[in-house]
């Protein structure tokens, strides 16, 4: 009840805004209550209609706090998943700022912006766009991390981009 009533009081927005906030505790709360919303496809939509990709990529450069990077990457990731996202994501900085995030020093933030070059890698166009943006480079070096997680959204990422259909690509 309480997701599709923050749908319907059209609070996506006023929470969004609260990336913004000084207090780390606040901006993860505001993570934490999108990304639960994220859990429905309602929801889903609802963040995209109300135009948080954008903002979402903004803060993959503007947040410092490592534990909340993870929470826009993961929020990212979700709603990379679907149809909707990729074509509006594709408008940003997005694979430029995901390259960067591939070499962190955190692992969760390494593995999730595998993850998400590989959702954008999805149909034709994102893999165009990933290519060019010469992700293949870091996502290949990465088969060599520490961590089993990292090395397998590389190669899942990887995978995504040499599915190529016959006379594309």
């Amino acid at each position: 009840m309480g997701r599709s009533k923050t749908v319907e009081d059209d609070l996506v927005e006023p929470i969004s805004n609260l990336f913004d906030d000084s207090v780390p505790q606040i901006r993860n709360n505001a993570y934490s209550a999108l990304l639960n919303l994220s859990e429905f496809t309602f929801g889903i939509k609802a963040i995209i209609d109300k135009d948080i990709l954008p903002i979402l990529v903004e803060k993959l450069v503007a947040e410092k706090e490592e534990p909340i990077v993870c929470l826009v990457l993961r929020l990212l990731n979700i709603l990379l998943e679907g149809e909707l996202a990729t074509g509006l994501v594709l408008n940003t900085p997005v694979i430029r700022h995901l390259n960067h995030h591939l070499k962190s020093l955190n692992h969760e933030i390494r593995r999730l912006s595998a993850e998400s070059l590989g959702s954008i890698s999805y149909d034709e166009v994102g893999k165009l766009a990933v290519l060019e943006a010469e992700s293949v480079e870091p996502l290949s070096l990465m088969l060599t991390d520490q961590i089993n997680p990292v090395r397998t959204a590389s190669v899942r990422a990887l995978t995504s981009l040499a599915q190529i259909k016959e006379g594309k690509v």
